[in-house]
């Protein structure tokens, strides 16, 4: 199996940092490698479903979807009522 040298002089915390942000091509292939390696996959699976979590939409995102549908039924709201 083939280790990248750059991430082997990484540390734990900084591969599943990479890991987290999920990367995407060789880099992941790589940090899958050092992972299994280093038997860090529990850690790895936490730490993804953490960051997953936070990447929600903002209260901002809801509001605007509120407000063109305020539009709309003003707009077309006597022709559906």
């Amino acid at each position: 199996m083939i280790r990248s040298n750059k991430l082997q002089t990484l540390s734990d915390a900084q591969i599943l940092e990479r890991y987290r942000d999920n990367p995407k091509g060789e880099e992941r292939y790589f940090l899958g490698v050092e992972i299994e390696q280093r038997n860090l996959q529990k850690q790895a699976d936490i730490a993804s479903k953490k960051h997953q979590k936070g990447a929600r939409h903002s209260v901002l995102y809801y509001l605007v979807y509120l407000f063109l549908f305020c539009m709309f039924v003003s707009r077309f709201g006597s022709q559906l009522f």
